[in-house]
Formats: structure tokens, sequence, C-alpha cells
């Protein structure tokens, strides 16, 4: 005779279990032997939902996340992941997953209605996490909220930093509001100026090795194509690029620094940026250090993602080597990419008609 269990308990080999997706594989949790009666595997379900309840409120779910996914990912996107999950999990501290609607979805969005980069990658980390959600069995499946909470519209980013304003940014990255020399200041000029010079990402320059640099120039690997194209990018050398690299060889004695006089940053056996430690810089550092630097130069809107902008836009800008050499730096697969990357940042000169 058939029994009528609830959803996801089935009988097996004389005892009940319930079922629950875990991943790519499905858990099997046993409740209690088949002759123990419905009583008691109600019992042992009640028992696990509630335990379950407990994992299903929101900044529980948002650590799982991090946990399982966002710990796979890029220095630079697991910053933007603490950022996002910080802000959700303060949002629905009292929310369990299966609760949140496209309404809350809305209410919580509205702080960034002004900012639509900013909106769309809330929407898009609150998607992911109600993803992560429905794979737990938290919500049932096809139920994400935010599916019909539209995405806003972004204007293409214009900003192009021009070479007075990189100067006076790099200026202030050395000396400090009291008009003494910083501790990263060296670090960090040269981590700007590799930016402009190769047109990486900040992502790419942080991890770069001493391995990667080469007789023939800097090997990249960029991180976001490793999955895709696996485009490999060869820097030559230029004598400006050979001195910044000369520069991080040989650091100059740091500011302030206690104990032997004149003692240089150490230099790390692996990483090309590193602190004063000798460990490798981390995203959230160089930002920080990059954002005081803007301040100080009162130099507005500039991010350091501008710097790869201004140097395949000042590629394309030289007749002699033109959109082409701009693609291959950016590690493009077609110039239609490159040409909508560059195209505003900086306005195209003609003359007259007479």
């Amino acid at each position: 005779m058939k029994r009528d269990l609830p959803p996801r308990v089935y009988e097996r080999s004389g005892s009940y279990y319930h079922v629950a997706a875990d991943g790519d594989t499905r858990k099997w949790t046993k409740l209690c032997r088949v002759k123990e009666g419905l009583s008691a595997m109600y019992m042992a379900l009640a028992k696990i939902e509630t335990d379950k309840s407990l994992d299903d409120m929101m900044p529980k779910v948002c650590a799982a996340w991090m946990r399982e996914i966002g710990s796979k990912h890029t220095a630079k996107t697991q910053a933007d992941d603490r950022t996002h999950n910080k802000a959700i999990s303060e949002a629905f501290a009292e929310f369990r997953a299966r609760d949140i609607t496209p309404t809350v979805v809305i209410d919580f969005l509205d702080t960034w209605d002004a900012q639509p980069r900013s909106y769309n990658a809330y929407r898009a980390a609150l998607r992911e996490r109600l993803r992560f959600a429905e794979v737990k069995d938290f919500r049932p499946a096809g139920s994400n909220p935010v599916d019909p909470v539209k995405t806003k519209k972004v204007r293409a980013r214009t900003r192009y930093i021009t070479d007075s304003e990189l100067r006076r940014i790099k200026v202030a990255a050395c000396y400090g509001e009291d008009g003494i020399r910083t501790r990263s200041g060296h670090t960090i000029c040269c981590l700007i100026d590799m930016a402009y010079l190769t047109g990486q990402r900040i992502g790419d320059l942080l991890t770069l090795e001493w391995s990667q640099i080469r007789k023939d120039g800097i090997l990249f690997e960029p991180a976001k194509t490793e999955d895709s194209t696996a485009v490999r990018i060869l820097i030559e050398w230029t004598p400006k690029l050979k001195a910044v690299i000369e520069r991080l060889k040989h650091p100059p004695p740091v500011p302030g620094q206690k104990g032997k006089l004149g003692k240089a940053k150490p230099v790390s056996m692996r990483y090309v940026f590193s602190t004063l430690k000798g460990e490798p810089y981390t995203y959230d550092g160089a930002s920080t250090a990059w954002t005081r630097a803007r301040e100080r130069a009162k130099v507005k809107n500039a991010h350091f993602h501008d710097l790869r902008a201004k140097a395949l836009t000042d590629i394309d800008g030289v007749s002699e080597r033109g959109i082409g050499q701009a693609q291959t730096m950016g590690g493009h697969s077609t110039q239609t990419q490159t040409a909508e990357y560059v195209r505003h940042k900086r306005a195209k000169k003609t003359t007259a008609t007479r």
C-alpha cells in the first residue's frame, strides 16, 4: 500500500528519508524507521525544518554564499561581494529567504535609485543570493523575486583622466595632508604608472608575479578572460616601463620608519606589488590609497579603472598604433569591444569646414 508522505520525504530500505538539494547532489537525511510510525517521522521532519529555518535567514544565506561561491572569486570581486553582503544582511536582517517579495526588493533598491550602476550592482547581488537560496531549498525553484524588477539604463562612462590630473594624484599619493611623505606612496605611484603603461586591470596588477617579468616584456594572463578567450598579453618593454620595474626592485627608504636609518621596504620574493611587510597588496588597500590620493589632489569622479580607459584611448589616438594595438592591450576579442570602450573618453579632433 502506497503511503501519502510529505514533500521530499521518501521511504527506502525500511526507513523514512528527507531529500534535499545540496549543490549538484541530493542529500538524504534519515528520519526514522518505518516501523516507528508516521508520528515519529513527522517529529523528525519538524526538527529538520526547525533547524533549517535557522539557516534560511538572509544574513546566514549571505554568509553561506560567501563561503561556497564568493570565496572562489578574484580579490577585487570579493571586495565588492563583502560590500553587497553587508548591505543585504543589514537590510534583510529579520527576513527569511522565502519571505522576500518583489515589493520588498524595490524598497531595498530605492537607496540607489539615482545611481544606475550601483542600483544594477545591488540588484544583481541580491538576485544571486536568492538564486543560491533556491538551490538550498529555502525558496521554491523559479521564484526569484528580483526577476520582475527591471534594471536601470546606464549611460556609458565618458571620464578621461588628463595627464595633469594623473600627476596631481601621484603627488598626493606620495605626500599626506601634513606635507610629509607617505609610507606607501612609492608603491602606489608605481602601481598607477604600471596601470597606465600596460592598460591592465587592477586585479591582474596586484597578482602580478616576478616570474611574469620576462626579457621580452611583461606577460599578463587576465583573470577576467581565463574562462572565455584565455588570452595572454605580452606588454613589450619601453624605457618608462623598465623604469617602473627598477623602482619596484630598488625601493627608497621608508619615511618615518623606526629602527635602522634608511631601511628600505622589503621586496616580495613572489609578488611585484607588496606591502611594507612584504605581503601582497590587497584590492581594499590599493583602492583606499587611490581614493585618499584622489581626494587630496581634489580630482573628482576618477576611478582607478579609468587608467585602463586612458591607456587604451591614448593608444587609439596615435595614428601609427590605432585601435588594433588598443584591442591587443585590452585583451578584447573584437575591435567593436575596444571601440565601445574608448570612444567616449576623449573628444575626437577635426578642423573646421573652411
